[in-house]
């Protein structure tokens, strides 16, 4: 073994006197750092472990100098099939996640991964297990629409499918921690590093993917598809835009609101009551005024939201029809009146509120 081959030069070094000759002898040797004192007291499997850390360490450390420097790290982490498998021309990692694995692995702060600190990474599971092909399917069985990226409502059906749903609060927050690039969706990297941090996993991944491997013949292609009878989580302009281009016939109701506001949070159920008495005549979207940039310039820019919630109704684009606050019934009553031909009966009827219009 390599760390044993050295320990005997060098003791064959000092036994002839010359602490010269052993200090060549040491530069020349290339030394994993190994627990060699305890080897001894190792069982088979232990020592069978430690050697495949130590072959995983020296793949990882490219140019052989003993550490793992950043971009070696980079590599390491971007590796699939637990480090065997290295995409040295596909950089995905972002460089706030790289920064943030560096600090937090190299634990003597000397700017380098040694194999302690490596075995490290390794116990806490940061790299990924499975095949490019495997994280190739299970992207593309979540894009239900097909067009090469993940939606916020997309990203809502698969945990409600894994049996873990999410408030469209923690939704906000899942995107604005994956969403590096604020483009209102989940690109492939960014899906990647989900299962980097063990926000998905392959293994649960595997009864979704069975039930809709790949997006289908209807698939819409469409950035942002409307949820029919419910609202449609937004992010960007762009959704938006989609949502309205796709509904002609149809009023659009964008329900302004904050992450923190409670009267915000009494709406929720009401509007989605709304959304689906209304489903033939109206799409509802919700749009969550601080989840990313894009959101914001859409509340301060287009929409000058200055209170929440807020209710823009927008026919072919174009407001008609505005409301701050929770009064459920006078919302209500305000749609009703820009529809030509409403359902039968209101959810929230009120004389006054139909009064004040």
């Amino acid at each position: 073994m390599i760390v044993s081959r050295a320990a005997h030069m060098l003791s064959a070094a000092q036994r002839s006197g010359s602490s010269a000759r052993a200090r060549a002898c040491a530069r020349s040797v290339r030394v994993v750092p190994r627990a060699a004192t305890f080897e001894g007291l190792m069982d088979d499997t232990s020592k069978a472990k430690l050697q495949e850390l130590e072959r995983r360490f020296m793949m990882a450390d490219v140019d052989g100098n003993g550490h793992i420097d950043r971009e070696e790290l980079r590599n390491l982490l971007e590796s699939m099939e637990s480090g065997e498998v290295y995409m040295m021309s596909q950089h995905w990692l972002p460089e706030d996640e790289l920064e943030r694995c560096m600090e937090q692995y190299d634990t003597n702060k000397d700017g380098v991964i040694s194999f302690e600190e490596f075995k490290q990474i390794i116990y806490d599971g940061l790299l990924l297990e499975g095949t490019l092909a495997e994280y190739e399917s299970a992207f593309k069985a979540v894009d239900k629409s097909g067009n090469g990226t993940i939606g916020a409502t997309e990203l809502s059906k698969l945990f409600a499918s894994l049996g873990n749903p999410v408030s469209l609060e923690k939704l906000v927050d899942l995107m604005q921690m994956y969403d590096k690039d604020d483009s209102g969706q989940i690109e492939f990297p960014e899906f990647l590093l989900m299962f980097r941090n063990s926000l998905l996993d392959l293994k649960d991944m595997t009864t979704y993917m069975t039930l809709d491997e790949a997006p289908g013949p209807g698939s819409s292609g469409a950035l942002v598809d409307a949820v029919e009878g419910d609202m449609t989580l937004i992010f960007s302009e762009e959704e938006l835009d989609a949502i309205i281009a796709a509904n002609p016939n149809k009023l659009v109701v964008v329900f302004g609101a904050l992450t923190w506001c409670r009267p915000c949070k009494g709406m929720q159920r009401p509007v989605q009551k709304l959304a689906e008495h209304y489903k033939d005549h109206i799409v509802f979207v919700k749009l969550f005024g601080n989840a990313n940039k894009q959101t914001k310039r859409i509340f301060k820019e287009r929409f000058q939201i200055r209170s929440t919630p807020c209710f823009i109704t927008l026919r072919n684009g174009e407001p008609v029809y505005t409301q701050t606050g929770s009064n459920k019934e006078k919302l209500e009553a305000g749609l009703r009146s820009l529809i030509s031909n409403p359902p039968v009966g209101m959810i929230y009827p009120s004389a006054e509120a139909v009064a004040a219009l």
